[in-house]
């Protein structure tokens, strides 16, 4: 427990001292005023913009994971791990634990957006709170994809690039099941087939990492 609470606070100061969560939320603006003042927008239904929070979201993720594999690839870190026989399991479960956390405010900060500089109508306050819900078995999903697709890109040449374009496949279910999750909250339906299939990201993602990232990390 020792160990992995000083990951979580370890990748926190990381990210601190990178400015990282000010990057994603620069980013999921410049996202904002590209659609909005980019587009026109104002003769549109609400339905084809319910997928807009959803990828400003995971761009912004983006940029997050891409910062995480500059400091995941030194070659000391690795050693200084296996030096002082540190379960990498625990380091995996500890940057998705911190992925989850920083996610909550850019995907409220995406959705809250969303509502105010786009022609649609805000929804009654249920709605509202079970959109912000959403950042939960959205973050789960996302973190632990996140964390495998930096350890398989970490010792590449063109780390950046490959992270990139391993992200946006992996995380397709997770970008599907989140904008379907959307779509049903504004339209008042259940949505817990999109519940559902996060969930099962999530543990597929989760069971993945821990048997696979000590692997991707010595490769």
């Amino acid at each position: 427990m020792k160990i992995w609470w000083a990951f979580v606070t370890n990748e926190l100061r990381l990210y601190a001292a990178g400015r990282g969560l000010e990057f994603a939320f620069i980013l999921s603006l410049t996202l904002i005023a590209i659609f909005r003042f980019g587009m026109p927008v104002d003769g549109l239904s609400d339905a084809p913009l319910e997928v807009f929070p959803v990828i400003a979201y995971c761009i912004a993720n983006l940029q997050l994971l891409l910062m995480a594999t500059q400091w995941e690839s030194e070659a000391h870190a690795y050693r200084y791990y296996t030096m002082n026989h540190v379960s990498l399991s625990s380091l995996f479960f500890a940057k998705s634990t911190v992925t989850f956390l920083i996610q909550i405010p850019i995907w409220i900060f995406c959705v809250s957006a969303y509502f105010l500089f786009f022609p649609v109508a805000t929804p009654k306050t249920a709605a509202l709170v079970e959109l912000a819900l959403t950042s939960i078995p959205l973050g789960l999903a996302l973190a632990p994809a996140g964390q495998l697709v930096a350890a398989i890109a970490q010792h590449s040449a063109q780390k950046n690039f490959l992270a990139i374009a391993l992200f946006l496949p992996i995380c397709l279910p997770v970008l599907i099941a989140a904008t379907g999750r959307v779509g049903a909250v504004l339209a008042e339906i259940a949505t817990l087939r999109y519940d559902a299939l996060l969930v099962a990201v999530a543990l597929i993602f989760f069971g993945a990492g821990n048997l696979l990232y000590s692997y991707l990390f010595e490769e």
